[in-house]
């Protein structure tokens, strides 16, 4: 299964209306046929990101159902209809698809069980790329199921949803995008207050510079209708 990940910048005063359009237009476009599903629509949290920015994530059943897509997106008035109106709204999307990591909690998803939005809690979630060292890809990806991931697990203050590689001829080659839910809102509070705590020998903090020294964080809040929350 893929996941197309989208980084949308919407023209300022416009997410109402954009929002709006793609639930109403893309949503119906993209789903159909069963080829893919909306998991998540995310804003980012108050004070965190960039203004007027969002982040999507959709399930693709595979390449097949990815090239039928992008064959009715060049050929379907539907879907010249939805660019017409997106463009209206929308200054730019950046797109790429991508891969499961062999650890990854997220494999497969029976896009019968993806929930209608209704009044669950919504949770916030910490959004993170991470860009290995030339040519370290796979132990990165190794280091974060075998040391990072365990220790979420023991901490329980957030849980991983998803850690995912960029699929080859859709963006950067060395590039790894984790998603985690704050369970422990108070606890994570306290890292962003306090800071890290002093790292040992065997700690991620360690462990993982020896694998990549640059990632970046975003604090990001479902949408009130986003079908995962």
């Amino acid at each position: 299964m893929l996941y197309l990940h989208e980084t949308h910048e919407i023209v300022g005063g416009k997410m109402d209306a954009f929002e709006h359009a793609l639930r109403e237009q893309w949503v119906q476009l993209v789903e159909r046929n069963g080829a893919a599903k909306l998991l998540w629509f995310w804003h980012h949290t108050h004070g965190t990101g960039p203004s007027y920015q969002a982040i999507s994530i959709t399930a693709v059943r595979g390449w097949h159902a990815w090239g039928e897509l992008v064959t009715r997106m060049h050929s379907d008035a539907a879907w010249r209809d939805w660019h017409t109106t997106a463009w209206q709204y929308r200054r730019e999307v950046t797109s790429k698809l991508l891969l499961p990591t062999a650890w990854s909690p997220l494999q497969e998803i029976d896009f019968s069980s993806v929930p209608h939005p209704s009044d669950r809690p919504v949770s916030l979630y910490l959004h993170d790329t991470g860009w290995p060292y030339p040519g370290k890809l796979d132990d990165y990806t190794a280091a974060l199921g075998g040391v990072f991931y365990p220790a979420t697990r023991q901490s329980k203050m957030v849980s991983v949803e998803a850690c995912w590689t960029v699929a080859p001829g859709t963006g950067r080659f060395h590039e790894v995008v984790l998603l985690q839910k704050i369970l422990n809102w108070e606890a994570f509070s306290h890292l962003l207050t306090s800071g890290e705590r002093p790292s040992r020998p065997g700690d991620w903090m360690q462990e993982g510079l020896k694998h990549r020294d640059r990632w970046e964080s975003k604090l990001l809040r479902p949408a009130a209708w986003s079908p995962l929350r």
